[in-house]
């Protein structure tokens, strides 16, 4: 399980070195070319620009606290990005309720609840923020969730 200790450490580097952003990308893109292809698929461009920087900021920590704590992780396939992410859809259809209700069944069957508490509070807060809309919450963190799977 990837600590919240790590997640925490990694969040910190991000903010204090915004300018080694692209860099980060650019190390993430080459490690994860069907990850990457599959957060830029012009399925995403439903998104608002700032939600599909939301997205990105996410994965890039995700990625980077799997690796802090695994080491080098072996690339993604299309195959396996695909069957998570229909496998999330499978599951987010089975709550109810509010988007906390929606997302609950995510943390009862995975190992990695301070992975998928840190895209809750992602997305919480920048839903707060204005910065990202409601309907943009679930298909984020489906797609957040989706990037956990396959890097861990």
């Amino acid at each position: 399980m990837i600590s919240e200790t790590t997640i925490e450490t990694v969040l910190a580097h991000l903010e204090s070195h915004q300018e080694d952003f692209a860099r980060e990308f650019g190390a993430f893109a080459e490690a994860q070319p069907d990850l990457i292809a599959y957060l830029t698929d012009e399925e995403n461009d439903a998104f608002t620009e700032d939600e599909q920087e939301i997205l990105l900021f996410g994965a890039i920590v995700i990625y980077q606290s799997v690796v802090a704590e695994k080491g080098a992780v072996a690339p993604a396939t299309e195959e396996a990005i695909s069957r998570c992410e229909e496998a999330n859809y499978a599951v987010l259809g089975e709550g109810a309720g509010t988007f906390h209700d929606r997302i609950t069944p995510f943390f009862e069957r995975t190992k990695e609840e301070d992975l998928l508490a840190f895209i809750e509070d992602l997305l919480v807060y920048e839903s707060e923020e204005d910065t990202l809309t409601k309907e943009a919450r679930e298909p984020l963190f489906v797609t957040l969730k989706t990037v956990v799977d396959v890097l861990t």
